[in-house]
């Protein structure tokens, strides 16, 4: 995450299935979020309005929940609806 989000935004989720999705948010190659439960509604009356209603319009929804939270506006749906489409990173060393 650290070097895919570096002088953009990044998104990651991991779908566990004992616990639920949990998910995190890179700005720049920095932790922005960690331990987010993306599309679970989870709110609390603390958290600022944007955060409340992305969770409310995205409950249920994790992988748009990811989208909005990237602050990504998907030209259409293939990328949610298509569960096979692959992107090809450009060719680094994404390890080290």
């Amino acid at each position: 995450m650290q070097a895919l989000s570096a002088g953009t935004v990044a998104y990651g989720m991991y779908a566990n299935p004992k616990s639920g999705n949990q998910g995190c948010v890179y700005r720049d190659g920095e932790v922005v979020a960690w331990d987010t439960i993306p599309g679970g509604g989870d709110v609390s009356p603390e958290d600022p309005a944007e955060e409340i209603l992305i969770a409310y319009l995205y409950d249920g929804h994790a992988e748009a929940y990811c989208f909005a939270g990237a602050g990504l506006r998907p030209a259409d749906a293939r990328a949610l609806t298509d569960p096979d489409t692959h992107l090809r990173l450009p060719e680094r060393d994404y390890w080290h």
